[in-house]
């Protein structure tokens, strides 16, 4: 996830801090609209507990509309379903051509 997702800010020449992929009391992304309810809800999709999303997905339509929360779905379950696809045929990111980025993200 976050590879691809580092490599998508970069595509866009935004900028993205690092340290909350790796702190768990990471609540906010400066300069990311609604980071705090989209953080909130990337955490539960992480979690094992269902009303725990449940109670995600209706703080996201209650933040961002039922459309954005579709969105933010999609994009969410689209991530989940390449990592497993990736992990289940055992495709390492190496074959990808993603040495650099891989490393460089890792270190951090």
């Amino acid at each position: 996830h976050a590879l691809m997702l580092s490599l998508s800010v970069e595509t866009t020449g935004q900028t993205i801090g690092g340290d909350g992929l790796t702190n768990p009391s990471f609540t906010k992304m400066d300069g990311t609209q609604h980071s705090e309810v989209l953080i909130r809800f990337i955490n539960a999709v992480m979690n094992d507990d269902g009303s725990v999303l449940a109670r995600a997905r209706e703080t996201l339509v209650s933040e961002i509309g039922v459309e954005a929360m579709v969105d933010v779905v999609g994009v969410a379950s689209n991530f989940q379903r390449m990592v497993r696809i990736a992990d289940g045929t055992g495709i390492p990111p190496t074959n990808l051509g993603m040495d650099a980025p891989t490393e460089e993200l890792n270190e951090k």
